[in-house]
């Protein structure tokens, strides 16, 4: 009589149910990983293009409190409370894009990339890295006194583009 020959080890069917199980218990936490390092990119740059229209809007504030400086300091001096950006003495941002450039203290027409540069200064004169972000300021007239600045950034963040608009009420106070 012939013995039945028990087999010992795995079958071909249990070794590929086996990484099957471990393939996906791996699978699952790369593809969460990759999930928080995608968000996180996202809401680094959702930061920095806030932080870049923020510095814009104080931007064209400050050459408001410019203007009324300029006026107090100089009796007789004519420049409108938006000299420099109502098209009188610099660029017309009024009902019209244009890019305003805190470090070098300038206002243009030409929509272009911003730039950040070694001490990780973003700056509109093309020195330094490009990035992705580009950013537009608009002036709306309200009335003779209050003018609306916006401010919209735009970027690509792998083939995704974002684009997120601040907006700031300025009154002339003189």
């Amino acid at each position: 009589m012939m013995k039945p020959n028990p087999q010992k080890g795995f079958t071909l069917v249990e070794t590929l149910v086996a990484i099957t199980i471990i393939a996906l218990a791996l699978v699952g936490p790369f593809y969460a990983v990759q999930q928080s390092l995608n968000a996180s990119r996202s809401a680094r740059d959702q930061l920095i293009a806030s932080s870049l229209a923020q510095e814009a809007i104080e931007y064209v504030r400050s050459i408001r409190d410019g203007n009324y400086l300029y006026n107090l300091q100089n009796p007789g001096a004519t420049h409108s409370w938006l000299y420099g950006l109502d098209g009188t003495g610099g660029r017309n941002c009024i009902a019209a894009d244009c890019v305003v450039d805190a470090k070098q203290g300038t206002v243009n027409t030409a929509i272009t990339p911003l730039y950040i540069n070694s001490a990780n200064v973003y700056n509109q004169q093309g020195a330094g890295t490009v990035t992705p972000f580009t950013r537009r300021v608009r002036l709306t007239v309200v009335s003779v006194s209050e003018v609306r600045v916006t401010v919209t950034m735009s970027w690509m963040t792998r083939t995704v583009p974002y684009t997120t608009t601040v907006t700031e009420t300025l009154h002339n106070w003189l």
